[in-house]
Formats: C-alpha cells, structure tokens, sequence
C-alpha cells in the first residue's frame, strides 16, 4: 500500500454537499444549547466532598459539563462521579438534579430529572 498526502480536491470530495441539512440531522436536541462558563460543585452522598466542574453549556433539560483538577478532585477529567447528583451552579444560585447521559474524557452530558431550584444564600451582613 502506498500512502500519499490527501489533496484539496480529496478533501472537497470528502465534505458533504449540503452542510446545512447535515447539521440539523447532527443537532436533535430537545431544547437549545446556550453557551456557558460557570462554576458549579457536585453534590452526592457517594462523594466525601463536593467536587468542582465548569458548565460549559445549558438547556431546558440538561448541561455539558467539565470536570477540573482540584484539591478535592487530583484526578481531574479521569475522575469518576456518581450516576446521579445534585448539580450546585453557585453563580446562578441554581440547584438542580442530573443523571449523566453520556461522558468523553473530561467532558460529561447530564439530563436534568428535576426542576432547577433557586436558592438565596444567607451569610452575616
């Protein structure tokens, strides 16, 4: 076999003819994606401390999220996370319950089986 480098023409070749339809066929979301970058803990029994992730998009019905190193987490993305738990976005004051759906690397997609729940932290004035 003898390999050669792919051209521009093999690459045209390679690339759909209609992109537009091949990305609503990739996109069967329930609910649009909105773009996020907030930090969040997660929260379960099955955890002895809360562990830090990074939202990175939200919908209606579920996120992407990123698992980041931290004191509490050395193990970063490799981490692994209970099924099930309470997703904590602290910015937002937003408490929500997920199960994971799917998971790639650091990256994991959770569905909400809960609705979001806001909250009002209390602290001394």
């Amino acid at each position: 076999m003898i390999l050669r480098p792919v051209t521009r023409a093999d690459a045209a070749a390679l690339e759909p003819a209609d992109a537009a339809e091949d990305a609503s066929v990739l996109e069967r979301r329930v609910a649009q994606r909105k773009s996020a970058a907030t930090n969040a803990l997660i929260i379960s029994p099955e955890l002895s401390l809360p562990m830090a992730c990074l939202v990175r998009d939200v919908s209606t019905t579920g996120a992407r999220i990123t698992l980041v190193a931290s004191s509490e987490n050395l193990l970063g993305g490799r981490a692994k996370i209970p099924t099930r738990f309470v997703l904590d976005m602290r910015l937002d004051r937003m408490v929500v319950e997920c199960a994971i759906a799917w998971r790639s690397g650091a990256a994991v997609g959770v569905r909400f089986v809960s609705k979001p729940r806001s909250y009002v932290r209390t602290g001394k004035s």
